[in-house]
């Protein structure tokens, strides 16, 4: 048995008004349309569903059976369906973000104040995850939208810069309450040739960056401390079990600890952060808002000097 909701439509129709002319202009189809699809469910079913003349049509007792279980079953269908059109709104209006640790904790709380004020129909869901595993997610949909420094360009994944920041030198807070006022001075990639180093793991990019320039400064390919995230290496410098270079994005994190960033130069290394989401997906609603949220947030304590 085959019925459709169409054919049990069209008989509550026929059975409501008892006119097969009434009924085909009512459900824009055509009489002899009307009576097919008729004869086709009666076939289903192996019965006589209307008792018809030339003046009037009467439901037959099993068509009268008939009437409330079709009612029943289309009402369950329109239930069912209005369900589902409600959480598919739902989700529509749900934001899937992924961004790595130190910019979930430490810049994506503030950004996303200012989002939820401006869009507070749009539900953020942040994931802090590692950049590759962003990269993975974004990639078959798993992830709306991620943000972190994507250093090279990925098949399936649209890569837009929202902003560039400098490599700075990280180091414990001075002592000093005035010194700890005076603005961060301008640091040589050559005055680094004495301190001591700690930084991220060598297979992270950031750091495989880091590594290139103090190579020219005589520093590359040590052995030194190593640590899988940011907020680490921030937390290890605050304790002052070294100094680090890392990308001048830290600085709003870096209002949880007691260090200070100073630009690098000669060269001013810089490093691009980007956002990225799947080819050929639209991008999602609040998308846009959200980006220039972080960026506002991410520049609001840049490395001086």
């Amino acid at each position: 048995m085959n019925l459709s909701q169409r054919q049990l439509q069209a008989f509550l129709v026929i059975a409501r008004l008892g006119s097969f002319t009434r009924a085909a202009e009512r459900l824009h189809i055509t009489q002899s349309g009307l009576s097919a699809m008729t004869r086709d469910l009666e076939k289903q079913l192996d019965c006589r569903l209307f008792d018809r003349t030339t003046r009037s049509v009467a439901l037959t007792a099993a068509g009268t059976q008939l009437v409330p279980v079709a009612a029943r079953v289309l009402a369950e269908l329109e239930a069912v369906s209005d369900s589902i059109n409600r959480i598919s709104t739902r989700a529509r209006q749900i934001l899937t973000v992924g961004a790595t640790p130190l910019i979930a904790s430490d810049v994506l709380p503030a950004a996303s104040a200012v989002f939820t004020a401006q869009h507070p129909g749009i539900n953020l869901r942040i994931r802090d995850l590692g950049r590759q595993q962003i990269q993975d997610e974004v990639a078959n949909g798993t992830l709306d939208v991620g943000f972190g420094a994507f250093f090279k360009p990925a098949s399936g994944l649209e890569r837009v810069a929202l902003a560039e920041f400098p490599l700075a030198f990280v180091c414990p807070a001075s002592s000093d309450a005035d010194a700890r006022r005076r603005a961060p001075r301008k640091m040589k990639w050559t005055e680094l040739r004495d301190k001591p180093l700690i930084g991220l793991a060598p297979e992270n990019p950031v750091q495989q960056m880091i590594e290139e320039h103090l190579r020219r400064a005589g520093r590359a390919d040590e052995e030194r401390p190593a640590y899988e995230n940011m907020q680490t290496v921030l937390a290890m410098v605050e304790a002052r079990f070294g100094v680090a270079v890392l990308p001048a994005f830290v600085a709003p994190a870096c209002a949880r600890y007691a260090v200070q960033l100073h630009l690098l130069i000669e060269p001013q290394v810089p490093l691009a952060f980007y956002q990225i989401t799947r080819k050929g997906r639209a991008v999602p609603d609040g998308t846009a808002a959200l980006a220039r949220a972080l960026k506002a947030a991410l520049q609001q304590a840049p490395a001086r000097g």
